[in-house]
Parts: C-alpha cells; structure tokens; sequence
C-alpha cells in the first residue's frame, strides 16, 4: 500500500509540473517602443483545436489577406497624458489598421489614441480619445479593462467587470446624453504546447480563450435625474490568443463566432521590432499626415525629425530619407502596400509607425 502511494504522489507531482509548466511572465508582453505587424486570413480554413495539452498547432496553411499594426508609443510623450495616469504605453492611427490585444473599447471604428498600461499584473485598456465623432474627448475605461493577465499559467482563469461612458453634453442646466459601455470578460488558459506560423515555430505556447460580453445604453439626463434610458446594442466576442514564454505579444489570434464557433478570422506575428524609442512630446493631432499616401507625393510629420526609414513588414529596410522642414518625400519606387515607418532625431529613435503606401 506505501509503495501504491508513493507512485501515485510521484505519478500527480509529475503530472502538476507538466501541465503548470508553461507560464506568461510580464516579459511576453508589449512595452512602450515595441511595433508588431500581424497577417490576417480573414477566411481560415484550419480547424483550431486550442483546448489540448501537450499539442502542436501547425497553422503554416494561413493565407495573406491584409496586414494590421501595433505601434507603441510612450504615453508620457504625450500632452493629455495627465489624463491617463494609468497609462505607459498608445497607439495610434485607424482603429481598422490596429492589430493585437483588442477587447471592448471602441478599437475598429475609432481613429485616434488608443491608451494602455502593461506592467506586472497584465496589460490593460486604460482608455481611448477619438479625432473625430466626439474628438478629443478623454474617455476613461473603469476599472482598466484587462486584456492578459500575468503571471498566467494552463487551468488558470479571472474575471473582471469595466465600463466607459461618453457624455455627449455635458451641461449641468440642459439635458444630456450619456452612451455607457459596460464590459464582462473572463479569461481562461485552456491549452498548451508548440506553434507554428509561416513566421516560425514557437514553444512553450499557452492559448488563452477571452468571452467577452458588452451592453450599450444610452442615458438621457437632466443634471443629475435619468429622464430616459434604453438599451442601444449588445454582443458577445469569443477569441483565442497564444502567447509564448519566449516571445514578446500574442503570436496568434483567432476570432470566432460565438453562436456558431466557426473561426472567421485569424491573424499572426509577422514581423517584430522591440527597439526602445527616446522621449519627446508628440502633437495631439498626428504624427504623419497623410498617411496613406501615393509613391512621389509629400508627408508631413508633427514633430522635429532628422531622417527617416521605410521598412518592409519581413524586416527589409527599403528607403533612407532626409527630413526637410518636418517633410519627406515618398520614394516614387515605392511600391503599394504596408510599411513601418521610422523617425529619427540625433541618430536616435524617436517614433514608429505605420506608412500605407495607395497608388491607385
């Protein structure tokens, strides 16, 4: 009977190691400087099968649709930053172009900055503030709304409740209206093992599913009364993201359908730059305009640059250009597509973004 027991404490001693061996550690996750491009397939036909132990998900098959972004820029550059005293690290641009760690602030249909924090307990949407609709609003996402927690180990899970909130007229002695998001989220380790992407093999992987549900109400209020209140829209999103212990950012995200659960869409790492830019204070309006822009035609950048370079998404460097008067010249050679754009200021790195390249 010892010797049954014996083998069995050795057999679940074994058994607890193997499956707590794969752990996200705050290294894996986006630091303010780091730029990431993902490729999408926005029709997937590979059977993702997350919930696995010990597995090995090939995705080599996924096909090139279109391409999105994740520039980090440090918040503390920024003039309104005072009003994100949460925040380390933003992005920038179309809410269409972002890729990565999403969640339910208004990321797609938003064109403007996008506030985050990332430190030891997991990486947050701290808040949002548009160029357009109800433009330079400070919107504060409360609680910040987890995205990953860390450190985040198989079996794992958390849930967390958040909200934002627009005021649309905010006058004490006249009616207002108030649109209100609240946000219910749960995050679960459900698998672990090997990937591999047309970008590379990556161990020590953990897929964490995200089940997100979000209600929209709109307020009608009179100072401090509620006159009137409905529901505007609700839904649900199901997606999957692998992260590895040994990489910076999912390397892997897959969207689903949640009523269904067919995958309509996944998108993969395709390209890395985890160089640190240097402070400086960045104009609240933009940084490159426009952007996107024709082969031959001008840019303008809203603040002081030495040079600049255009980068392939595979880490190709394509272009070297000087700044005149916070200008460039796109290359005419340039061919139409997606680039990484790189800022220079006294031989050191001061911005990253995304340069779309139309020619038609």
């Amino acid at each position: 009977m010892k010797t049954f027991y014996i083998a069995f404490l050795l057999f679940f001693n074994l058994f607890t190691i193997l499956n707590a061996q794969v752990t996200i550690q705050q290294s894996s996750l986006p630091a303010p400087g780091d730029t990431f491009a993902y490729i999408v397939d926005q029709n997937p036909s590979i059977a993702f099968n997350y919930i696995q132990t010990n597995a090995t998900w090939n995705f080599t098959a996924l096909q090139n649709d279109t391409v999105k972004y994740a520039s980090y820029g440090i918040t503390s550059q920024l003039p309104f930053a005072s009003n994100f005293p949460n925040s380390n690290l933003y992005t920038y641009g179309p809410g269409i172009l972002y890729g990565g760690l999403g969640g339910a602030a208004p990321y797609y249909n938003n064109f403007g900055h996008m506030l985050f924090a990332s430190n030891n307990t997991g990486f947050y949407t701290v808040g949002f503030r548009s160029d357009f609709g109800f433009g330079m609003t400070n919107v504060l996402v409360q609680p910040n709304e987890l995205l990953m927690k860390v450190p985040f180990a198989y079996n794992d899970s958390v849930y967390q409740e958040s909200s934002w909130e627009i005021n649309y007229n905010a006058i004490p002695t006249d009616y207002d209206t108030l649109y209100k998001r609240y946000n219910f989220k749960t995050l679960v380790a459900k698998g672990y093992g090997t990937l591999i992407t047309p970008y590379g093999t990556f161990n020590n992987c953990l897929a964490v599913e995200e089940y997100l549900r979000f209600y929209d109400t709109i307020y009608v209020k009179y100072g401090t009364m509620t006159l009137y209140k409905t529901l505007a829209q609700t839904d649900t999103m199901l997606t999957v993201h692998v992260w590895s212990e040994n990489k910076v950012n999912a390397l892997l995200t897959a969207y689903y359908n949640p009523q269904t659960l067919a995958c309509t869409a996944i998108e993969y790492l395709n390209y890395e730059d985890l160089n640190h830019v240097e402070p400086i204070t960045i104009n609240e309006h933009g940084h490159l305009y426009p952007n996107p822009v024709k082969a031959g035609e001008n840019c303008s950048l809203s603040f002081p640059a030495d040079a600049v370079s255009v980068t392939t998404i595979d880490g190709k460097i394509s272009q070297h250009i000087s700044v005149q008067n916070n200008q460039i010249k796109i290359p005419q050679n340039l061919k139409q597509g997606e680039y990484i754009l790189t800022v220079f200021k006294n031989n050191k790195i001061v911005h990253k973004s995304p340069l779309i390249i139309r020619n038609e």
